[in-house]
This record gives C-alpha cells, structure tokens and sequence, in this order.
C-alpha cells in the first residue's frame, strides 16, 4: 500500500488501496490535472477524489473524474456559488468515514477556509491536511478564520500521525503541524502589535514584505488578513 505525490505548484495525491484509489485533491491546472488523472488511474480503479477544500488550485481535475467526489458541505456550496466544473457529489457537514480496507476520517475544520477539511488514514497514520498547512512558504489567509485553523492543528496534533501531505510544499512528519502553529500564532501576535501601535496597512505590509517572499498579487490578500486579525483578536492587549 502506498501513496503517490504529483504537482511542486499543489499537491494532488493518489492513495492506493487494495480495492481501489482514493485522489485527493486536483491539481492547479490543466497539465497538474492531467498528471493526477493518469497516474491514479495507473495505480487501480478509482474509487473517489476527495477536495479538501473549494479553493480553484485544488479543483482543476474534477471533470476528468467519473468517480463520486466528495467534499464538505461548505467547500460544495461555494464551487457552486464559483460555478466550479465537476461537484461534489457527496457532502458531509462535520466528518464522514469511508469504511474501505482501512478506514478513511473526513475531518471538516474551516479555519483556511470555510469549507477546508482533512483526510486521515487512520491504520497508517497518514494524514492530508489541504491548505490547512503551507509548507515552508507563506499561507493563503484571505479568508482566515484564524482561531479555528489553530484550533484544527491543535486537534490534529492529537492524532497518531507519522507522515503529513501538506496542501503545498513537502511533505514531512508530524512537525509540520507544530511548525504551522508556531508560525500563524507569531503572525497573529506581531500584527496585533503593529495594529497597537496604530501602523497604516502600508507600513504593516511593508514589515511583512521585508521579512518574506511573497508574489505581489498576494498583497492584498495580505492586507486583507490584518484585517481578519483584528475583527477576530483585536489588539495586543499589552499595547491597549
């Protein structure tokens, strides 16, 4: 049993089970879509491409797929609000098991994003977060519920985990969690104080900039997550 990684952009994965394939996610575009498509269906029969969330990098595939495609109940309603090719066909509001060889937990979280989920292998302690975690790089954050994505890292921290799929980058070990925590909590924190001491989203996305790579059309959705951090934390209280 194993499980195979393609796209560097995004991951799109295939798992390989003795009855079948299990995809989970896409790809971001035609060329990732392809590859995953023709690679699962290399492996076996596929049985479901699961999305972990409804943001349009992890979809681009969906068509391909004849299987059933399942997702959260949030990430399905808004692909039809996008208009996305090929639904999901199943939904599930909080978590679905898939009673196969081995049992597969669908975990809904939000927190990236309202309708981001996780996929668990339970037998094998391989754990797909979605964009739950961006691996060595800055996350997406535009749509942040940030107390629920550090409440879902904490949840799974609990889980038996040896090998974690991160939505984007490498994958790794169990640390990988603890590394995403560390850093949206001092994301979290150093904006509180910069909003404390009154910056301008100028000069806070200045700091930011300063310190990371990021492509100029994130920046706005840079500036969008100070925003978040302050409707959902307000201030450093130290700085009120």
């Amino acid at each position: 049993m194993k499980h195979i990684v393609t796209g560097d952009r995004v991951n799109a994965s295939a798992v390989v089970l003795p009855e079948g394939v299990l995809v989970i996610d896409a790809s971001v575009d035609s060329q990732g879509a392809q590859a995953v498509y023709a690679e699962a269906h290399r492996q076996g029969k596929v049985l479901y491409l699961i999305n972990t969330h409804e943001h349009h990098d992890h979809l681009a595939g969906n068509h391909l797929f004849a299987c059933p495609i399942i997702s959260s109940l949030p990430a399905r309603e808004s692909m039809v609000r996008a208009g996305a090719r090929g639904l999901p066909t199943l939904a599930f509001s909080r978590e679905m098991e898939l009673h196969l060889s081995e049992p597969v937990r669908l975990r809904h979280f939000g927190g990236h994003s309202p309708g981001s989920a996780a996929v668990y292998f339970l037998e094998r302690k391989l754990l797909f977060t979605g964009d739950l975690i961006f691996a060595g790089r800055v996350p997406y954050m535009g749509e942040a519920d940030f107390p629920a994505w550090l409440a879902a890292l904490k949840t799974m921290e609990a889980w038996e985990v040896e090998t974690v799929v991160p939505g984007h980058g490498p994958q790794g070990g169990k640390e990988l969690l603890a590394q995403q925590s560390q850093w949206l909590e001092d994301y979290i924190r150093d904006v509180r104080e910069w909003i404390g001491q009154s910056l301008a989203p100028q000069e806070m996305l200045d700091r930011v900039l300063a310190r990371f790579q990021v492509v100029q059309h994130w920046q706005e959705m840079l500036v969008k997550s100070f925003q978040l951090i302050q409707e959902q934390f307000g201030p450093n209280p130290k700085l009120e």
